[in-house]
């Protein structure tokens, strides 16, 4: 269109926003903010799609090291069965068929390992077995009777027990000469030998009915000794390398052992009529660095396979028809179906429950993490508008709709917005290591909140601009009804969301353990978050002012400037607050949890323990209490009796199963705790007075059942025992974390009740099979345990001592030998010290302080960034405020002072309001944050900030104010003047 000076002009289309080409040189004069959009869009995206990948790694990790410490007592699945000798289609005796034992043991066992799928395959890493004939009794010319009984030596052959032996005289076992007449050849330990009397190259005689043998002669051709005596073999089968003396009858003790053959001295023994042999298979595991049971899933599909693994195993072996009437074909023998025997379904449901926490809480890191992001995003918006004021002024007076600026700018970010997105899938793929990424969702909504932050900041501003613009309008509708404007309404809505958001977590409380994600759990501390800005932005002013009038009776100048123009800039606080208070909320709720857990971990570690070392025994058998007293170190023992059993009240026949019982002498505990509520409880005179036979068991009740069943009498079926008891009190509040307690329960739980019997009672606890008694040992009588009272205890005496006891013999492979802690056998001992150490090695645990820490740092970071961007954003004016100070003679360290004083009541403002949101949020999300899954203790863990790391991220914030005063003074450099020109004004 060419105007009436000749000159041509540009007609606007009414809503216009003035064509793309201004557009377009619009945009490539906001590239700053459209970089920083594309940099926090990779950020988010790179954060959400890492995170799974990332804190999976970790906890396969942790499953792993799980596996390896519950395999240091034995291995974790065991199949065990009978194998008969070769024999033709008739029946008739095949044997001997030398060569074929060691291949039948690894075929079978091979297929075994093969039925298995899913986790579980990937995690089972070998298979080794051994085959063993019948203890047979040992006789010969100058063959000792130990005890005046004969011994009984069985013969064990183990396919990998060759490369776990040195020969340290004669050989190993080999092919006797003669297989149907030679002596078969045997291998003993040192101990063995000694203690049966015998010698390389002796000649023995075994008689006894071994399925069906009536007598062999053997031959002893060498003495082994193990190579490591640790390794899992002698854990396996103790008696090779160590005899036990048991008590088979009153009075009458035999000495059992191992003697080591070769595959061919038991496939000789099968000739000579040995109807079958004992085979095991022991599975070992081991979790793969690529394995998926960290995960929740993969845990759930690890104890899944692992229940099914029996099953499977057997049909593998009998080709699909699993019947004890029908053989099953194993190479040239045949076989009994094999029963397993396997504790990795406890260990990954134990672990699957304590991951599912793990996201929970991961979760709410990372949504914090997010929130900080698009908080961030909205403050380079806010810059970007800014900047273009004077252009977006132009283009509104020449009839520019807010909807088309608003486009324009979305349009501008779409590009940058996808660019970072991209970057970040790219990033996490190549860091990913071959994991499955997180779920795209959440960085897509993160993403597109990045991006449309221009469009608002845009919209925002013509709003503001608007309304500075013109009259007050007459309210309508529900402002008028309510008398509102636009932010009380908004702010009333956040606090309402945010409380309705409590109510509803704590009334559902924690999520169920197979439940996966919690969004709920993720999304209502970032609402608090934002209602906990709200509350900070109203109750700033007011401290603020106060601060000012006292700065006002000062003399320097510095102070009062900086806290007055703090003032008049409360409003633009809201964006800084809105990225530094989630974010140190983030960090003082991880620094809390992290805290909380250690501790809690730490004390039920004490619990479990009792004092500075506890010796945990078989109730049928009395523990070596007078020994354990001398041992160096020690200086008292508690005892302790324990069980478990179902009680059936008189009143109306209800059962209680799984009620734990403990038995302790309340004397003695106040002796050894003389603080202890427990022990003072017991003193009552109910629980002390003689107790006829056959009597009522006098006893304390946990609160709940106490409650139920007041002065309730019980039958009690505690397995082969049954008695009757009463409940004469209650126990005091924390009874069940008295340190009597933890020993004898902490592993068989009491989730049907506690009764605690004192006196006459705890002597007459019946023994019950398959519980356990403890002997609880001090270093120092009447003072908690500590890891250094640990420390001075002689642990190899110790273990001496127990070994050595008759709690020890027959306990499934320990003895006088000194192998009394091997797997299957019910004697423990812990030490504190190690319990402590082994609390705090939990791979989950650091993961979630990872989690933790990566989201507090990167949000303060980000924090650093958006305090800068907000003094980007004010810098024109302050720059002239400083300007007119330094004109009128203000220095230039003075300048700097008032700039610093300008950040700190922000600051203030963050790190007061993100510390009380932080320590508020366990309160707040009440039973919803459930930690008790990570410390198994006696019960809830009391919460323990970790003030040391609350402090750091405190810091952290503080120093952002000298950083970003430091780098806004770089980047504004030279933007506004140092001093007011000649006709300049403010």
């Amino acid at each position: 269109m060419i105007g009436r000076d000749g000159r041509r002009s540009v007609r606007l289309r009414p809503g216009g926003f003035g064509g793309w080409r201004p557009a377009a040189r619009e945009a490539r004069t906001g590239w700053p903010v459209l970089v920083v959009l594309a940099v926090l869009s990779a950020v988010l995206t790179v954060a959400t799609l890492l995170w799974p990948p990332v804190f999976d790694r970790l906890a396969t990790k942790e499953v792993a090291r799980r596996l390896d410490v519950a395999q240091v007592n034995g291995p974790l699945l065991k199949a065990v069965a009978s194998v008969n000798p070769p024999v033709d289609g008739k029946g008739a005796s095949l044997a001997p068929r030398f060569g074929t034992l060691d291949e039948d043991l690894t075929r079978v066992g091979e297929g075994m390992r093969q039925s298995s799928s899913g986790e579980l395959a990937r995690s089972l890493v070998r298979v080794s077995g051994w085959a063993q004939a019948a203890g047979m009794e040992l006789s010969g010319d100058g063959v000792p009777q130990p005890h005046g009984n004969p011994g009984v030596l069985s013969l064990v052959y183990a396919q990998d027990a060759a490369d776990r032996v040195r020969w340290v005289a004669g050989r190993a076992p080999g092919l006797p000469a003669d297989p149907g007449k030679a002596p078969v050849e045997l291998g003993l330990s040192a101990a063995s030998l000694e203690q049966f009397g015998l010698k390389v190259g002796q000649r023995v005689h075994f008689s006894g009915p071994p399925g069906g043998t009536g007598f062999t002669d053997a031959v002893v051709v060498g003495e082994f000794e193990p190579l490591d005596g640790s390794d899992d073999l002698w854990r396996e089968l103790p008696l090779l390398n160590s005899p036990m003396d048991s008590q088979d009858r009153p009075s009458v003790y035999i000495r059992y052992g191992q003697a080591m053959v070769s595959a061919a001295g038991l496939e000789a023994m099968e000739a000579r009529g040995s109807r079958s042999l004992d085979a095991t298979w022991v599975f070992w595991t081991a979790e793969q660095p690529w394995g998926t049971a960290g995960t929740a899933a993969g845990a759930a599909e690890l104890s899944s396979g692992a229940r099914g693994f029996g099953e499977a195993l057997a049909m593998a072996a009998c080709g699909g028809v699993v019947s004890d009437r029908f053989p099953c074909h194993a190479g040239t023998r045949t076989m009994a179906p094999p029963t397993l025997t396997q504790q990795v379904s406890g260990l990954a449901d134990a672990f699957a429950v304590q991951r599912v926490r793990t996201v929970v809480l991961q979760s709410f890191a990372l949504a914090g993490l997010l929130s900080v992001g698009v908080s961030t995003a909205v403050a380079a918006a806010r810059l970007g508008a800014r900047r273009r004021e004077g252009a977006l002024a132009l283009q509104r007076a020449r009839g520019a709709g807010e909807p088309a600026l608003a486009a324009v700018r979305l349009l501008e970010a779409v590009p940058a917005a996808l660019a970072g997105l991209l970057a970040g899938w790219a990033v996490s793929v190549r860091w990913s290591g071959g994991r499955p990424l997180g779920a795209w969702w959440p960085a897509a909504v993160a993403v597109a909140l990045v991006a449309c932050a221009p469009a608002v900041a845009v919209w925002w501003q013509g709003r503001e601009a608007r309304r500075a613009g013109r009259e007050p309008v007459r309210r309508r509708g529900l402002k008028r009804a309510l008398g509102l404007s636009a932010r009380p309404a908004a702010e009333g809505a956040v606090l309402l969301l945010a409380v309705v958001g409590v109510l509803q977590l704590r009334l559902r409380g924690a999520v169920p353990a197979g439940a996966g994600t919690d969004p709920q759990m993720a999304l209502v501390p970032v609402v608090l978050g934002l209602a906990a800005v709200v509350v900070v932005l109203r109750v700033y002013p007011v401290p603020l002012r106060l601060v000012t009038r006292w700065a006002r009776r000062g003399r320097g100048a510095v102070a009062l400037v900086g806290l007055a123009q703090a003032g008049r800039r409360s409003g633009a606080a809201a964006t800084a607050l809105l990225v530094l208070v989630p974010a140190l909320a983030c960090a003082v709720f991880g620094a809390l949890v992290s805290g909380t857990v250690r501790e809690g971990r730490a004390e039920a570690a004490r619990w479990r323990t009792g004092g500075d070392a506890v010796v945990l025994g078989p109730s049928q058998r009395a523990l070596p209490v007078d020994g354990l007293g001398k041992v160096p170190g020690v200086a008292g023992v508690l005892q302790v009796r324990g069980g478990q059993g179902t009680l059936t009240s008189d009143e109306d026949g209800a059962k209680l199963r799984g009620v734990g019982l403990v038995g302790v002498d309340p004397a003695e505990l106040a002796r050894f705790e003389p603080s202890s509520r427990l022990a003072a409880a017991l003193a009552a005179p109910e629980l002390a007075e003689p107790l006829a036979e056959g009597a009522e068991l006098p006893a304390l009740a946990d609160r709940a059942t106490a409650d139920r069943f007041p002065d309730g009498a019980f039958d009690v079926d505690a397995g082969i025992s049954r008695f009757r008891a009463r409940i004469v009190g209650t126990l005091p509040d924390g009874a069940a974390a008295d340190r009597a307690i933890g020993p004898v329960v902490g592993d068989a739980g009491t989730a049907g009740g506690l009764l605690v019997f004192g006196g006459p009672g705890a002597e007459r606890l019946p023994k019950q099979s398959g519980q356990r008694n403890a002997a609880v040992l001090f270093a120092d009588p009447g003072r908690p345990g500590s890891a250094a009272g640990a420390g001075r205890i002689d642990a190899e005496r110790l273990r001496t001592v127990v070994a050595g006891s008759a709690a020890a013999a027959g306990a499934g492979g320990g003895g006088a030998a000194g192998g009394a802690i091997s797997r299957g056998a019910p004697i423990e001992i812990r030490y504190l010290d190690r319990e402590l150490r082994e609390s705090s090695a939990d791979g989950l645990v650091s993961a979630l302080d990872t989690a933790f820490q990566a989201s507090a740092a990167i949000g303060l970071l980000l924090g650093l960034l958006a305090v800068v961007l907000e003094l980007l954003l004010s810098s024109v004016e302050r720059g002239r405020v400083l300007a007119h100070l330094r004109t009128l003679g203000l220095g230039g360290r003075a300048a700097a002072g008032v700039q610093l004083v300008q950040l700190l009541p922000v600051v203030a403002a963050a790190v007061v309001g993100g510390t009380l949101l932080g320590l508020a949020l366990p309160w707040l999300l009440g039973p919803a944050l459930e930690l008790r899954a990570f410390t198994q203790g006696p019960g809830a863990p009391a919460f323990a900030p970790d003030w040391a790391g609350v402090a750091v991220a405190a810091v952290g914030l503080l120093v952002l104010v000298p950083c970003a005063a430091a780098l806004e003074g770089v980047a504004g450099r030279g933007r506004v003047p140092r001093v007011l020109r000649l006709g300049e004004g403010g």
